[in-house]
């Protein structure tokens, strides 16, 4: 008799279990969990447009995943496009709010609530330059490479300002030469010599900014370096003579690249046609006081690149040798006139000089380098480690 038993009772046990076990399933999922949201417009959504959310425990089925905006009664769920185990791909809803709560739900699992800011697309981008130096002279160096020179006042200031605009193409090609050796450091004159360029500026610290050239690491992010502390936030990249510039938190982010020429550098002037703000921790003399500064730009096509050398520490009590310098910020509002859609500031101070073949002084130099000091035409100039230089076949 208790064989039968047992027997009857062992299938309705197992039936038990397996209802548990189903029951349960859902309840053992892990809780997604977002970790960033990115968008095309620094971080903010604009209607009709896609928006990605990174993170863990999403599915990679469509029917498995919702996004969720607003709680209660106003909860509404939003259009996904994509998923998969790490991402979620949602079109952004019409609203006339600033900002509001989204969450992810994975068969019904939720995560923790999140704020997604909006914000009004962007008008068109146009990169021709707004910002009209009266008097400036252009010069055409050769085809697709044209120098502008400038002193006079802008901004309530008397200031000097060269200008370079190259078309990059097969003709006109970018580069970044490192050369930091005790025994072999040359001044920009002498490296635009040696790599036959036809122009050139200085270009990021060699003494405390990560660079590689052409897949070669030629100055290493270093721990503990106390040169580390220098500004930089971001990073001029070449890959195939296309320009970029991208974010970066400090020496070893930009170290982690992948892309074969590096130079790290800061402050990020202008992202996405937008002129960037400084932490406070920026917001030192570096940034709030007028000096000689050097920036580069690009276009939003990547085929326009502007190099840009503003001359300061010129105080002489006749305006025709006078030149102010910049405030960061003020160079950030300048390179966006000049239609920088992306724009970093580059080493300044006495090494600010510009080199175009077959102009300015005997030594080719365009700017009036503030290292000669009493000489407002001298050609003195400062040894620096980095140059950023265009050959070009048509030379």
């Amino acid at each position: 008799m208790k064989k039968v038993l047992l027997l009857l009772i062992l299938p309705v046990l197992a039936v038990a279990a397996a209802s548990c076990s189903k029951n349960s399933g859902s309840d053992d999922l892990p809780e997604p969990t977002i970790t960033g949201i990115t968008t095309d417009y620094e971080g903010k959504a604009v209607a009709g447009k896609p928006v990605q959310l990174s993170g863990t425990n999403f599915s990679s089925k469509l029917s498995d995943v919702k996004v969720l905006m607003g709680v209660g009664l106003d909860s509404k769920s939003l259009e996904v496009t994509e998923a998969t185990e790490t991402k979620i791909v949602f079109i952004a809803p019409q609203t006339d709010r600033t900002q509001a709560k989204i969450r992810v739900s994975i068969k019904g699992k939720e995560s923790l609530s999140v704020i997604l800011e909006f914000t009004k697309e962007p008008e068109p981008w146009d990169d021709t330059p707004s910002i009209v130096l009266e008097g400036a002279k252009t010069v055409k160096i050769r085809e697709g490479v044209e120098w502008t020179t400038f002193h006079g006042m802008w901004e309530g200031q008397i200031r000097n300002i060269n200008i370079l605009r190259t078309t990059l193409n097969e003709h006109n090609r970018l580069g970044i030469y490192y050369n930091y050796s005790d025994d072999n450091l040359m001044d920009l004159d002498q490296k635009c010599e040696y790599l036959d360029a036809l122009v050139g500026t200085n270009g990021p610290m060699a003494c405390c900014h990560f660079v590689r050239v052409n897949g070669e690491v030629k100055r290493n992010a270093r721990e503990n370096d106390p040169s580390e502390y220098f500004v930089y936030n971001c990073a001029l990249t070449i890959d195939d003579n296309v320009p970029s510039i991208v974010k970066v938190k400090d020496n070893f982010d930009a170290a982690a690249l992948p892309n074969k020429t590096v130079g790290a550098g800061g402050p990020l002037l202008v992202y996405e046609g937008v002129i960037q703000e400084y932490k406070e921790d920026y917001t030192a003399d570096f940034l709030k006081t007028t000096h000689p500064r050097t920036a580069i730009g690009i276009s939003r096509d990547h085929k326009t690149f502007v190099q840009v050398a503003i001359d300061g520490r010129w105080d002489r009590s006749t305006a025709d040798e006078r030149a102010i310098g910049m405030e960061t910020p003020l160079l950030a509002k300048f390179m966006k006139g000049m239609g920088c859609y992306y724009a970093m500031n580059m080493d300044g101070g006495g090494g600010t000089a510009m080199w175009v073949y077959g102009q300015g002084n005997s030594r080719n130099i365009v700017n009036h380098v503030c290292e000669n000091r009493w000489d407002w035409n001298g050609t003195k100039l400062r040894a620096t480690g980095n140059a950023i230089y265009i050959v070009s076949d048509l030379k």
